[in-house]
């Protein structure tokens, strides 16, 4: 297939979208859409997140030193929608939209009902860069809901966790499995 060469940019980066979540002075949760979220280590398991701009997320996870990282569903696409695009400075984002929370098993980090997976993490890194940065947090807890049967690597069933993806501007959600790993081995 012939191909053409594009400038350096962002433009395109399908992914899962998370809601990372920090609790506010007075024990008020908060949340921010974040999709730029991988994972950077096995043993110990640890994640990361970008984020760039002003954010009170930001604000609270340098200063709290922890936070959860909520994978949402389709099911979750209005909440997802709302807190990327709401401010929490002076409001109470899940109050507004009736979001349910409950507090991290392990962590002092709020963790939405709705997501079927939510890690809690504490910051080990930090890694300022232009107008934002990069947040590395070991994974300390994994809140998974009861519906989700096997856990194990490679186990896990897309279609029942049902995430949503995202790729700039649109949300999309996934369709099928269409095969395994090691398939061109046979």
């Amino acid at each position: 297939m012939p191909k053409r060469s594009l400038a350096p940019q962002r433009g395109f980066f399908p992914q899962p979208s998370y809601l990372i979540g920090t609790f506010k002075d007075d024990g008020t949760p908060n949340f921010a859409l974040i999709t730029w979220v991988t994972f950077c280590s096995v043993n110990p398991p640890i994640l990361m997140f970008a984020s760039r701009g002003k954010k009170l997320t930001r604000e609270l996870v340098e200063k709290n030193g922890v936070f959860s990282a909520n994978l949402v569903s389709t099911e979750m696409m209005y909440m997802a929608d709302y807190f990327g695009n709401a401010s929490g400075y002076n409001k109470n984002k899940c109050d507004d939209i009736g979001a349910k929370y409950i507090k991290g098993m392990v962590l002092n980090v709020p963790a939405l009902e709705k997501s079927p997976w939510v890690y809690e993490c504490a910051v080990i890194e930090m890694i300022p860069r232009n107008r934002g940065c990069i947040y590395i947090g070991e994974i300390k807890n994994i809140l998974v809901d009861e519906a989700i049967r096997d856990t194990a690597y490679g186990k896990i069933d897309l279609l029942t966790v049902d995430p949503l993806i995202y790729a700039p501007g649109k949300y999309y959600k996934i369709g099928a499995s269409i095969g395994t790993v090691g398939v061109s081995k046979s």
